[in-house]
Formats: C-alpha cells, sequence, structure tokens
C-alpha cells in the first residue's frame, strides 16, 4: 500500500524476526520470550505478528494472519 507516496507492507516479518534477534541479543527479554508487535494501524490495514523465543534455540519463530487483498 502507497503511504504519502511509499509503497509499504502492513506487517513485516522479517523486522519483527529482526526485533527479536536483537532483544535477545541485547538480553531485553528472556530466553524463552513471547513479544506482540502491531504495525499497520496508521495505513488502515493493522496487522499482528507473535514473535516468540525459545530457550536453547536460535531460531526465532514469527507468525500471524494475513488477508488476501
Amino acid at each position: 500500500m502507497a503511504v504519502g507516496g511509499v509503497v509499504e507492507s502492513a506487517a513485516t516479518g522479517a523486522a519483527a524476526a529482526a526485533f527479536g534477534a536483537d532483544a535477545r541479543e541485547l538480553k531485553l527479554v528472556p530466553s524463552d520470550a513471547k513479544s506482540t508487535i502491531q504495525q499497520g494501524r496508521c495505513m488502515g490495514r493493522p496487522s499482528r505478528l507473535e514473535v516468540t523465543l525459545r530457550p536453547c534455540d536460535d531460531h526465532i519463530l514469527v507468525s500471524g494472519t494475513a488477508v488476501l487483498i
């Protein structure tokens, strides 16, 4: 969707994963944290992404829902 001439996604899984990685690396969250990220409200496409960190696992799980537009 274009907002102010900029094409942008309402929800960005890659950014959510990077946020989870940084939060873990900087020890801002426990090793088993689950965070909810809300994006897209101002562009009329409210989205919610769940970022899950698990102890003893370097992977970051990002989940959410999407709608076909």
